[in-house]
């Protein structure tokens, strides 16, 4: 018998300029252009921000629209399948550009259109939504869901950019702004105490979307983000922090067939999660998210054992053990067993 081995060529260095500051989809080419050529833009966008997709084509050359309905139920392979075809019939090459316009459900789903459509075409991100500023669209993943399972299917595949513009926040509704805090508080709670004492304190501007202390909000936010990403970009290690009220969290979604949204259940998730891991904070943090009109309490309607059979089909779980993300104190996380014979008797 012979062997031989085939040595994979060293990835060639690349990154991720994320822009981050007002007005800037009017300089939208500029930033194209120092991207590099291509034959063609592709915007795929949710059909909510119809308005915004066709304001970004008017800046772009052989620019075409492709619509996504609304809604977790588009990230679906259907929906992958028709976005590709569509990709197809506009003759969209490996020399395109998909810019994805809308929340973290459609740069989730564009980002993994792009990994997959001939083997990989770039893209960029253009986040409508605070979820989608901090969260979402930075750090490469890209997924889709299989029947209830939240991401199930999916690729890592860096945007070429991500482009924040807190314009697109103005006209954002409250409930869906309080949703993106809900990530921000996530990761100041797991990674920056300072931070997340700086998000109390100035609660009140936020909410008023004040640019100077929203802008330091998100631009901190992304901060953190792309620091754990550079340390752990495939979730092996530290970017598991970052899960933090996701395990119970898309438990709670799926149970609910989304009608419970990803904010809000996380929002959920970080308040259980923290309960049985006998932590320290519970009260300030559920006081934190109450201030913003989160919920806190895992609805009657989730049942206990639905929602265990739920997180056993999460992408932590090892050796068939839960694992979740919590603060052991704020500012530093770490990743422990869930009991789950204790999460049956507490939620029973």
């Amino acid at each position: 018998m012979k062997t031989i081995i085939l040595h994979h060529p060293q990835a060639q260095a690349t990154s991720t300029p994320v822009h981050i500051g007002e007005g800037m989809l009017i300089e939208l080419h500029q930033f194209i252009e120092k991207l590099g050529n291509f034959d063609g833009f592709f915007i795929l966008h949710d059909a909510a921000v119809k308005t915004v997709a066709k304001d970004i084509a008017s800046h772009l050359q052989k620019a075409h629209l492709i619509s996504v309905p609304s809604g977790e139920a588009s990230k679906s392979l259907h929906e992958v399948e028709r976005i590709a075809s569509s990709l197809l019939a506009l003759g969209a090459t490996r020399q395109s550009l998909l810019l994805n316009v809308g929340g973290g459900m459609l740069t989730d789903l564009g980002g993994f259109v792009a990994s997959m459509y001939m083997r990989g075409i770039g893209c960029v991100h253009i986040p409508t939504t605070l979820l989608g500023m901090v969260d979402a669209s930075i750090g490469g993943k890209t997924g889709v869901d299989l029947g209830t399972v939240k991401n199930l299917l999916g690729a890592f595949h860096h945007p070429r950019a991500v482009i924040a513009d807190i314009r697109l926040l103005s006209t954002l509704p409250d409930t869906q702004f309080c949703e993106g805090l809900v990530e921000v508080i996530k990761i100041a709670a797991m990674l920056d105490a300072n931070f997340l004492e700086y998000i109390e304190k100035n609660m009140k501007k936020i909410l008023a979307k004040e640019s100077s202390v929203l802008l330091s909000c998100i631009e901190k936010a992304v901060s953190l983000k792309v620091q754990i990403v550079e340390e752990d970009e495939r979730d092996q290690t530290k970017r598991l922090f970052l899960n933090f009220g996701h395990t119970i969290g898309h438990a709670v979604e799926a149970v609910s067939d989304f009608t419970i949204s990803h904010g809000k259940a996380v929002s959920i998730g970080m308040i259980a999660e923290m309960q049985l891991a006998d932590l320290k904070g519970v009260d300030r943090m559920k006081h934190l998210l109450e201030e913003i009109n989160m919920p806190t309490v895992i609805p009657d309607t989730c049942k206990p054992q639905t929602l265990l059979r739920a997180m056993q089909s999460d992408k932590k779980v090892i050796s068939r053990d839960l694992r979740i993300a919590v603060p052991r104190e704020f500012g530093k996380g770490e990743i422990i067993t869930l009991d789950e014979e204790r999460f049956l008797r507490t939620y029973s």
